[in-house]
């Protein structure tokens, strides 16, 4: 038997198992996309700016306190038409908020008190240096457009 048919016999028997494991329902084969997988807490750490029209409107900061994930956003105000786009997204002189932040299945939860009202969001990493934030929960619009969120290291928050 020549290697390559020794390879291939290998590889089918690989398969094989992964499939009979996958079948049984096994946590190797948790319904959890290969792109949230692949990212972890410390991933999501760092400053991020939330982008309109390829400008930054506002600036979330991630920071990693023990197990614990913390978070604040610049000032923000932001419109949209009846089809869930965007039509407006600006810097506010408002104060930052802070923000509860939770890790699940590879993506974060983003929530904001706004006087009695609570925003959630979902925040979902395509690269290292970007992500998709979107509104999640009660009252969420289910058409709205995602956010484009780009990671920065050195630039200040966005102002008014």
């Amino acid at each position: 038997m020549s290697t390559f048919s020794k390879f291939l016999r290998g590889a089918v028997f690989a398969a094989a198992l992964v499939t009979i494991a996958c079948i049984a329902g096994t946590p190797a084969c948790a319904q959890e996309t290969p792109q949230a997988a692949a990212f972890t807490t410390a991933d999501y750490v760092g400053t991020w700016h939330w982008m309109f029209q390829g400008k930054a409107f506002a600036t979330m900061t991630l920071q990693q306190n023990g197990g614990q994930l913390t978070g604040s956003l610049t000032g923000v105000s932001i419109e949209m038409d009846d089809q869930g786009k965007l039509t407006r997204a600006v810097a506010t002189n408002g104060p930052s908020s802070t923000l509860n932040v939770f890790l699940k299945d590879g993506v974060l939860h983003v929530s904001e008190k706004d006087g009695d009202d609570e925003i959630e969001w979902t925040m979902t990493l395509t690269s290292s240096k970007t992500a998709e934030l979107r509104f999640a929960g009660e009252g969420a619009p289910a058409n709205a457009e995602p956010i484009r969120l780009e990671k920065l290291w050195s630039e200040p928050p966005v102002q008014p």
